[in-house]
């Protein structure tokens, strides 16, 4: 790490954050950690440009608060500060951005997730009794990354049978950038879920279902009707936003478990316990980071910020804040429970996080009481994404089959 000119905000190159999951010490977590409590702010350097990261938690809820200040887009161009074309509702900014997200927020709400529940549980039960015979599984392969895909074509209506398909398409869209320097794997990945949905959507268009996008197609904003490509942009977000992402949070879970029998034990004994669980796991293994542009110049904990700087809210090192949670690193689980900030904040807030929570809780429920205590199948490594999305590249575990 060394330190900018501009302000004196420490410089950090997305190179030095370690990858090395199974400690935590030398994990992202850790190292985001110790920079949070060095310093509020850090200035992130890729190959892909550079940003003002803020670390601690009361500034993120303040930054992410101020829609006048901090925007979704570039004040001066058409420049997302997520993907180079609009996604909705994510690209909206208020007072827009609710008419664009009430249009879909009762597809991944509560009630969903409570109608859904029998087949997570199937979807579930169904990969856990093809691995535990063996004894053994790689976790992610095995289970942390067919399952969310199956509930996320199951919520869509979407035929199971493309889970591959889908699948491939999305490792396309999150293959890090150390492995695709011209970002052209990424984007074709992106086009390739494009004309996903797109395909989706004619034939909804066809045999209306009463599926997310076909609800969309009767879905107006402020007396218009919505056009395909705004009800193509909803659904490619939503084939980005929802597997990736439980697949990593399923990961740290698991080997979070792996790593602390004593735990592993007492859900075991008490299942009221899950609930709290996946909260934590969601608090503690936070992922991701929300982006904005200032709109104006404004000082932030320090940071000198011009009109168009580019800046980002941290969740891992923002939901480990001990300003904000006592005993910020460790999962607690009788604890009386704090709103974590792992879904995001203000305006932005998760529209799926109802939906997601359920079927992470789904997942760890089966998981449980399915498969017999386990453990790392491995005494190397595990390690994780670090930028160009989040999660473990690979998990061994073995039990007593």
């Amino acid at each position: 790490m060394s330190t900018g000119v501009t302000d004196q905000i420490p410089e950090v190159s997305l190179d030095e954050v370690p990858d090395l999951a199974s400690d935590p010490a030398c994990s992202l977590y850790g190292f985001f950690d110790r920079l949070r409590e060095a310093h509020p702010v850090v200035r992130c350097v890729s190959a892909e440009g550079s940003w003002y990261a803020f670390l601690r938690a009361p500034s993120a809820k303040a930054i992410l608060m101020d829609t006048d200040t901090f925007r979704t887009y570039h004040p001066d161009r058409s420049e997302s500060g997520y993907f180079e074309q609009e996604l909705l509702p994510a690209s909206k900014d208020p007072p827009e951005h609710r008419h664009y997200r009430r249009l879909i927020q009762n597809a991944f709400g509560a009630r969903t997730a409570r109608e859904l529940e029998p087949r997570m549980r199937e979807f579930a039960r169904t990969l856990i009794d093809e691995v535990r015979p063996c004894g053994h599984c790689d976790f992610i392969e095995a289970f942390a990354a067919p399952y969310p895909g199956l509930v996320f074509l199951a919520v869509m209506q979407f035929p199971l049978g493309d889970l591959r398909q889908l699948s491939v398409l999305d490792a396309q869209f999150w293959t890090p950038p150390q492995a695709d320097a011209d970002g052209s794997i990424r984007r074709a990945g992106f086009e390739g879920l494009r004309r996903y949905v797109r395909a989706q959507l004619a034939a909804k268009r066809l045999s209306p279902d009463g599926s997310p996008l076909s609800e969309l197609t009767a879905g107006t904003i402020e007396g218009r009707p919505l056009t395909d490509a705004e009800i193509v942009s909803y659904g490619t977000l939503a084939c980005i936003g929802g597997i990736h992402t439980t697949k990593a949070v399923l990961g740290r879970m698991m080997l979070h478990l792996a790593q602390n029998p004593q735990q592993q034990a007492a859900l075991r004994g008490r299942p009221e316990l899950h609930g709290r669980f996946v909260d934590e796991v969601l608090r503690v293994y936070a992922i991701g980071e929300s982006f904005r542009f200032a709109t104006r110049e404004v000082t932030v904990d320090g940071c000198a910020l011009k009109r168009g700087d580019r800046i980002s809210v941290h969740w891992p090192a923002v939901n480990r804040d001990p300003r904000e949670f006592p005993a910020p690193t460790e999962v607690h689980l009788d604890s009386p429970p704090r709103a974590h900030l792992a879904f995001g904040y203000g305006a932005h807030f998760c529209v799926g996080m109802q939906l997601a929570r359920h079927d992470m809780l789904v997942a760890l429920d089966s998981w449980l009481e399915h498969v017999p205590p386990f453990g790392l199948a491995t005494s190397e490594p595990i390690r994780e994404r670090v930028w160009g999305g989040a999660g473990l590249f690979t998990l061994p575990l073995r039990w007593s089959p």
